[in-house]
């Protein structure tokens, strides 16, 4: 069991115990507690990783962008929170870096042009996808796979809009940190769209397979042998 699984079911106890709670509702606030500790952990490691890098606005950005179309299309998911958290920490930071360094001096015209064909992909790509599920947690009502539907729709109408405004500030201010703000969003909005496609996942599961060989061996590795 994991720290923040720890952490957790001692929230889920202390909540039984204290709050007189049924063991169903306990089940639900150990949940509840191990989603928010990962989520907080990841920002985390996104915000370290930020400002070592120097890209801590575009690496932010990033991965709430994401995070915020991730809740409603869903997505694939790696097979344990902490490679999860090492993609989503790895992937915001390269994100970040490129945006800093290399896409920023893209004219507008080709931002606006690049922006509207990541925002085409994703509309097109989540009405044919989302959500996606997971195999532990599959969503099984039709109902609720269509109101997730719509929702991944209108947060990407939303991100559609918060773009549109920046460009009209960069028009008017000509301020290079818009066209980072727009960059970082498109990113964002392109990596989770990716995530939900056939090629995204089987990269993803590859990447993932990885890491645990990686993480794995590295244990082994270090686990003295008994004499």
């Amino acid at each position: 069991m994991s720290l923040t699984e720890k952490i957790a079911t001692k929230i889920g106890n202390n909540a039984k115990l204290f709050l007189n709670v049924n063991e169903e509702q306990k089940q639900i606030i150990i949940y509840g507690a191990i989603n928010l500790f990962q989520m907080l952990f990841a920002i985390l490691w996104v915000i370290i990783a930020g400002v070592i890098l120097g890209v801590f606005y575009e690496a932010l950005i990033f991965s709430t962008t994401a995070s915020i179309l991730r809740k409603y299309s869903g997505g694939v998911h790696a097979s344990s929170p902490s490679r999860c958290i090492i993609i989503g920490t790895f992937s915001a930071a390269l994100a970040g870096i490129l945006i800093n360094n290399i896409f920023y001096t893209i004219n507008n015209a080709a931002v606006a042009v690049i922006s509207g064909a990541i925002i085409l992909f994703a509309f097109i790509t989540v009405f044919k996808n989302a959500p996606v599920d997971s195999i532990k947690k599959p969503i099984t009502n039709i109902e609720t796979r269509k109101q997730f539907k719509r929702k991944s729709i209108f947060v990407i109408f939303i991100f559609l809009f918060l773009i549109i405004i920046l460009f009209i500030f960069n028009e008017k201010f000509s301020e290079l940190y818009y066209i980072k703000l727009i960059e970082s969003i498109g990113a964002g909005v392109l990596w989770q769209t990716i995530t939900l496609t056939k090629n995204g996942v089987n990269f993803l599961n590859k990447v993932d397979f990885a890491l645990k060989y990686i993480i794995e061996g590295v244990g082994i590795s270090a686990t003295p042998k008994a004499k």
